[in-house]
């Protein structure tokens, strides 16, 4: 069988394929400024708060806060929630170690939920596992595919439960004509190298809330509320010395904040070219029957093609088959099954007895790696083909694709 695709294809890598003279430009002012810290230097450094501004003004939310990684967002977004020992916070098998790592840090309990075909949670998973201590939901909108996100909000509000979105491989997705991460109360996003824009480590959040945003604004700085942020702040009262606690130390730089800043201004370009070709994909394989899609609410980011067969047999021959037609298979970005994953099955601390885990605290019994849930994730998984789309992509590329599926459907289902 031989190869249609002659050449390789580009990276499919996001916002990193983008990175150009802009970056360049922007870092170089930080340089003349002589100013890498964000609230003062020799200079006027103000890059960080320009990202700041303009993520606001795309995303259409009230409060936007600059991180130094994903994982900083996160721990940030539970401590602004106050998730504390003895809470429980639901979040999907399908998912990250930072996703875990951040409820066990605070010592709350992590509990797994099960996907469903959309590869995000599963909303009656969801429903069946809250407790009298769950506290908050995380909900991953994967590979730039909404969650069922006014389901899991109805449950989560009828239960007195928070929505924490991790928009990491989805920023700049929608949901019902609103951004990811404005649905629920309180969202993050990550700019490390494979995300959808990157300034190798970086991340934000955002929000709504007054409170929840002065909280992880002094999470993020050692208790501290500067200027720049009591500014924003109409009520005064959540900045007095009364509400001040102890926090890390999780400011992004100057030099971060102008390679994103560049970034962002490019994250348009990404997201129209990405969707226009993952359409293009979409509507040429329609009357195939010997595979369904992953199911598409509208939004999308369009950044991954994901291929569901009956069988895990049937998806493997189909990958094989594939990448000897050429077709560069896997994404810029992934998740795991978390149930099955060190250090997760080992349930350790950095020091015995800490929550949740520890002697004494409602995380000792739990098994990970050896639920049903753990399983029909594998299930789930390991029936969908995926193929990933970058920017660098031309429409020759999205051919290929379409026509080595299309082949390969033709050659082992005679369709």
């Amino acid at each position: 069988m031989e190869s249609l695709h002659k050449k390789a294809f580009p990276t499919k890598m996001l916002g990193a394929s983008m990175i150009g003279d802009e970056e360049l430009a922007e870092l170089a002012d930080v340089i003349k400024e002589k100013s890498p810290f964000r609230h003062y230097g020799i200079g006027d450094p103000s890059k960080v708060k320009t990202f700041e501004d303009e993520a606001m003004r795309f995303l259409g939310t009230r409060f936007t806060l600059a991180l130094s990684s994903g994982s900083a967002a996160l721990s940030c977004a539970v401590a602004a929630l106050g998730i504390k020992p003895g809470d429980e916070v639901i979040l999907p098998a399908f998912g990250w170690f930072s996703d875990f790592n951040s409820i066990v840090l605070h010592g709350a309990l992590p509990v797994p939920a099960p996907i469903d075909e959309s590869l995000n949670l599963s909303p009656q998973g969801f429903k069946a596992l809250i407790t009298e201590n769950t506290k908050a939901v995380i909900v991953i909108h994967y590979q730039g595919g909404p969650a069922k996100l006014d389901e899991i909000i109805d449950i989560a509000q009828r239960n007195g439960i928070k929505v924490i979105e991790d928009c990491a491989q989805s920023f700049g997705g929608e949901y019902s004509g609103k951004k990811l991460g404005t649905l629920g109360d309180i969202a993050i996003t990550s700019f490390q190298a494979n995300k959808m824009i990157t300034c190798g480590e970086g991340g934000l959040l955002y929000t709504d809330s007054e409170e929840y945003f002065i909280r992880a604004v002094r999470y993020h700085d050692l208790g501290f509320v500067r200027p720049v942020f009591a500014d924003r702040i109409p009520d005064k009262e959540l900045i007095s010395d009364s509400h001040s606690f102890f926090g890390q130390q999780y400011r992004m730089s100057e030099l971060q904040g102008a390679f994103i800043l560049a970034q962002l201004r490019k994250i348009e370009i990404i997201l129209e070219k990405c969707r226009r070709y993952h359409k293009i994909i979409i509507d040429s394989l329609q009357g195939l029957g010997c595979f369904e899609l992953r199911p598409r609410i509208e939004g999308d980011c369009g950044i991954a093609l994901f291929i569901r067969f009956k069988t895990s047999e049937e998806a493997a021959d189909f990958s094989q088959a594939l990448i000897k037609e050429g077709i560069p298979l896997g994404l810029s970005s992934g998740c795991c099954n978390i149930c099955r994953e060190y250090p997760i099955v080992s349930k350790k601390m950095y020091a015995q007895g800490l929550p949740p885990f520890g002697s004494g605290y409602n995380g000792s019994d739990i098994q990970y790696g050896s639920t049903d849930i753990s399983k029909m994730t594998d299930d789930i998984l390991t029936k969908y083909v995926s193929i990933g789309i970058g920017p660098m992509y031309n429409d020759e590329d999205i051919e290929d694709i379409v026509r080595a599926i299309r082949k390969v459907a033709k050659e082992l289902y005679n369709e």
